[in-house]
């Protein structure tokens, strides 16, 4: 084990990754700030910026892995979905599940669960071969879309801890800038 890996203590000094955050802040014009508590113990990572009308902010912790949040600034209507990295108890329970839905990724669907509403944009989501080799390739942990009770629509990414590179956070970028314009309905570029 590496120093800075303290599995068991569960804390991961992220400011190490905060060269390659800011330069990627400033590669797409983003805000970049490094947050430290009170007693100068703990550091939280955030990048925000906006794209297609869409606020972005990218989080990550000492003790909480990449975090990404992505609030629309229009209502969308029946687009709830949840890719989730299961294990074998998680599938078993997911069998009985109403909302569960097949990707034409067979290895996504053997190692995620997800489930959503039968919409045309779900089924863009989550047979997208960018997409979904994107979760496969970062070892994304979650995606998931809903509107909340305001009529605002959020999008969150969980990302694991091994985003320890510029390329590696630009994928994840990307990545989330592709979910974002299929939400939007804008047309898919290679």
């Amino acid at each position: 084990m590496t120093k800075t890996q303290h599995w068991t203590l569960g804390i991961w000094e992220v400011t190490k990754k905060s060269d390659f955050w800011k330069e990627l802040a400033n590669k797409i014009d983003a805000n970049f700030k490094i947050l430290t508590t009170v007693a100068k113990d703990l550091n939280r990572l955030e990048l925000s910026t906006t794209y297609d009308n869409v606020q972005i902010k990218f989080t990550e912790t000492d003790t909480k892995p990449l975090f990404i949040e992505c609030y629309f600034n229009k209502p969308i209507d029946n687009l709830w979905f949840e890719i989730t990295k299961s294990d074998f108890i998680d599938k078993l329970l997911n069998l009985l599940n109403k909302h569960k839905l097949k990707s034409a990724n067979k290895q996504l669907y053997q190692k995620y669960i997800i489930k959503g509403d039968n919409t045309q944009k779900v089924r863009e989501i989550i047979n997208n071969p960018k997409i979904t080799w994107s979760i496969l390739r970062e070892d994304i942990t979650f995606v998931g879309g809903n509107q909340d009770k305001n009529g605002i629509y959020k999008l969150e990414i969980n990302v694991n801890r091994n985003v320890n590179s510029l390329k590696q956070l630009e994928k994840i970028y990307r990545f989330t800038l592709w979910l974002i314009d299929i939400i939007n309905g804008k047309e898919q570029q290679n």
